[in-house]
């Protein structure tokens, strides 16, 4: 019995780590589309700060919300027309 419940919870930690890059990685995407339009690429502490935390709060609403939130995101990105 405890080696299923081992096996279950380190599925599930897995689980939220996966979405948790997932997210951050459509955070820095979501980062990266102003700055490839920009002439320059001349960022100054806050701003690398914000884009910091942009791509962890992604990271950290992926693993509470999972597929709906990226879903959401990925409408947003679709409706855009990027």
């Amino acid at each position: 019995m405890t080696s299923e419940d081992s096996d279950l919870k380190l599925r599930f930690s897995t689980k939220v780590i996966y979405r948790f890059l997932g997210g951050a990685a459509l955070g820095a995407f979501v980062v990266i589309i102003p700055i490839s339009y920009g002439s320059s690429i001349d960022l100054n502490l806050v701003q690398v700060g914000i884009a910091s935390l942009l791509i962890i709060s992604c990271g950290l609403l992926a693993s509470v919300w999972g597929e709906k939130f990226i879903d959401a995101v990925m409408q947003v990105l679709n409706s855009s027309a990027l």
